[in-house]
C-alpha cells in the first residue's frame, strides 16, 4: 500500500487509508463528503507518486504547517510538518509583516510571519502532487440550522450534552489522562464526569499563586476535588517561574500573546513529570454556553443605538463596525482596535492596516455570530495555538468543543436567559457537584503577568527595539510609552503584553 500516515494517529486509520487509495477518482465534493466527520488531523504521503495529502479537523488542536513557493530549497519547493520549528529547518527565514495586524487584533495570527510558510485552517484539506497544491474545505461551522432553546427541548439538550461529554472522555481512558481543575463550574463538571467513569482515582492539577493571593483560587479547586473524590496536585506558579518560562519560550515558533500559555506551559511540565501525557481541559464551555459577560454587553450594540464613545475605546470600534455592516463582536480575545493600530503605526505611514474581522463574516446574527467567531478562533486561532504549543509535553483534550455545532444551533436566548443554566442543571440533577461549586460566581483564570514583568524591565524600551531590528520606525515611541504608563495603572495591559511578546519573538528570529 503506497500511502502512509506520517503523523501519529490516536485511533485506527484503516478508513483513512482506504479513502486515500481512491483519492485519484474523487472530485472535490466527494473528498469533502468522505472527510465530513473527521475527528483527527493527519498528514499522509504516497512514496510511489510523491503525493502528499493532509486534513485538519475542527477542534482537534493539532496544527499542520507547510512551505510552498516557486523557489526551491534543498531541491524542493514543498515541505509539510505538524511542527513549525521542524518545518523552518532548511528554509531561509524571511519576515512577513502582513501578519502583524491580525496578531495585534487577536493575540495570534493564522497567517505566518515567515514568507511562504502557511498553516492549514481547521476544516481544510490540501493535496500536493506534481508541483501543484490544491486546497478545499470539508467541514465548516457555517449554515448550522436553528434549534429553539425552549422548555420542550431542555431535556433533549441536557441528555445530548451529557452523553457527548461522556463519550469524549471515554475515548482516552487507555492513555492515563488527568484533569485540569480550577474549581469553577466547567472544569469541576468535566472532572466529576471523568471520575464517575474512571476505575482509578483521578489525578487533577491546578495552578496556585501563593505570591499573588488575589489571583489564587486553589481553595476552590481543593473543595471541588474533595467533593469529587480525586487527588489534587496544586502547582504553585511564582514570579520567577513565570519569568523563566517566558524568557525561555519559543515553543510556538510564532508570536503568541496569551499569558495563559506561559502559565499552562509551566503546569504541563509538572503534569508530564508525573507521567501523564493527556489532560482534560474545560476550554470551550464558555463559548458553548455563553459564559462570558462580554457576549451580553456586545449584544446591546447589535440591538440598540448607543451613545458615542471615546475613539480610543473598544466601544467606539463596535459602533464603527455596526455603521459599516461588519461583524460587531471581535472575539473574547480581541485586543487592538483599528484606531489604536493607527496610533501605534503613526510614525510608519506606509504600513497597511487591514480589517481582520472580515475573515469571520457570516450569515449568523447577534449571539450566534459571536459564538461562530469564537469557535473559529478556538479551532484555528489563539486557543488552538496555545494547546498545540503544549503537545510536545501533554496532549490537552477539550471535550466541550464537541458540542460546538449543537451550541450554534441554539436560537438566541431570551433576555432573561442565564448563562450556563444547562450545565448547572446537569451538575445538580446528576449529583455531580455541590451547590457551592455549581452556584459560585465566575471569576476566570488570570495571572499577574504584567505586574511581574513590569517590575523586571523597561517594557517600552524592549518593544521599541523592534524598530532598530527592522531599520525603520514601525511603532510610535510616543504611543508605546503612553501604553506602558496606562498599563502600570491597570489599563491596556494586554496591548502592552502583545507588543512585548512580538518584540521578543522578532529579536529571537531576526535580531
Amino acid at each position: 500500500m503506497p500511502w502512509q500516515i506520517i503523523t501519529n494517529l490516536e485511533f485506527p486509520s484503516v478508513e483513512i487509508l482506504e479513502f486515500l487509495e481512491n483519492l485519484e477518482f474523487l472530485d472535490e465534493k466527494s473528498i469533502a463528503k468522505n472527510l465530513a466527520n473527521l475527528q483527527r488531523t493527519f498528514i499522509a504521503h504516497n512514496a510511489k507518486t510523491g503525493e502528499y495529502f493532509a486534513a485538519r479537523a475542527l477542534f482537534c488542536h493539532k496544527s499542520i504547517y507547510y512551505f510552498f513557493d516557486g523557489k526551491k530549497f534543498d531541491g524542493k519547493k514543498f515541505k509539510i510538518s505538524k511542527n513549525k520549528n521542524e518545518l523552518l529547518k532548511g528554509i531561509k527565514k524571511e519576515l512577513d509583516l502582513s501578519a502583524l495586524s491580525e496578531y495585534l487584533s487577536f493575540m495570534s495570527a493564522k497567517k505566518s510571519f515567515f514568507k511562504s510558510v502557511f498553516e492549514l485552517r481547521a476544516g481544510e484539506y490540501l493535496c500536493y502532487k506534481n508541483g501543484k497544491l490544491k486546497k478545499g474545505i470539508f467541514d465548516s461551522l457555517k449554515d448550522v440550522g436553528i434549534l429553539d432553546c425552549d422548555e420542550k427541548n431542555l431535556e433533549f439538550l441536557k441528555s445530548r450534552i451529557l452523553s457527548t461529554l461522556e463519550k469524549q472522555i471515554s475515548l482516552y481512558h487507555s492513555q492515563n489522562p488527568c484533569a485540569l481543575l480550577s474549581g469553577g463550574l466547567d472544569s469541576s463538571l468535566l472532572t466529576a464526569l471523568f471520575a464517575r467513569q474512571s476505575k482509578q482515582k483521578v489525578q487533577a492539577f491546578n495552578l496556585a499563586f501563593l505570591d499573588a493571593p488575589h489571583y489564587d483560587e486553589s481553595e476552590f479547586a481543593r473543595a471541588a476535588a474533595d467533593f469529587i473524590g480525586c487527588k489534587l496536585h496544586s502547582v504553585n506558579l511564582a514570579k520567577k517561574d513565570f519569568l523563566d518560562t517566558f524568557y525561555a519560550s519559543d515553543f510556538n515558533a510564532e508570536p503568541l500573546a496569551d499569558s495563559a500559555s506561559i502559565a499552562l506551559r509551566f503546569l504541563c511540565e509538572k503534569i508530564a513529570s508525573h507521567g501523564h501525557s493527556v489532560a482534560f481541559s474545560a476550554e470551550g464551555a464558555d463559548e458553548c454556553f455563553l459564559g462570558y459577560d462580554l457576549y451580553f454587553r456586545v449584544l446591546e450594540f447589535y440591538r440598540y443605538d448607543l451613545a458615542r464613545y471615546p475613539l480610543i475605546s473598544k466601544d467606539s470600534e463596535y459602533l464603527r463596525r455596526k455603521a459599516l455592516g461588519l461583524p460587531i463582536y471581535g472575539g473574547f480575545c480581541e485586543v487592538f482596535t483599528r484606531y489604536q493600530k493607527e496610533l501605534l503605526f503613526a510614525d510608519c505611514k506606509d504600513f497597511s492596516i487591514d480589517e481582520p474581522i472580515l475573515a469571520y463574516q457570516n450569515n449568523y446574527k447577534e449571539l450566534r455570530q459571536m459564538r461562530y467567531m469564537d469557535f473559529r478562533i478556538a479551532s484555528e486561532g489563539i486557543v488552538a495555538r496555545k494547546i498545540s504549543a503544549m503537545s510536545d509535553l501533554v496532549e490537552i483534550k477539550t471535550p466541550f468543543f464537541a458540542l460546538a455545532k449543537l451550541a450554534l444551533s441554539l436560537e438566541n436566548p431570551s433576555p432573561n436567559y442565564k448563562p450556563k443554566e444547562l450545565l448547572k442543571s446537569i451538575a445538580k440533577e446528576q449529583g455531580l457537584l455541590s451547590d457551592e461549586i455549581i452556584y459560585r460566581k465566575k471569576k476566570g483564570l488570570s495571572t499577574p503577568f504584567l505586574e511581574w514583568v513590569l517590575k523586571e524591565m523597561d517594557a517600552s524600551s524592549e518593544i521599541l527595539k523592534a524598530n532598530k531590528i527592522l531599520g525603520f520606525s514601525l511603532f510610535s515611541e510616543v504611543f508605546v510609552r503612553e501604553l506602558e504608563r496606562k498599563a502600570r495603572r491597570g489599563r491596556f495591559k494586554q496591548h502592552l503584553w502583545s507588543l512585548l511578546c512580538f518584540a521578543r519573538w522578532l529579536d529571537k528570529h531576526f535580531g
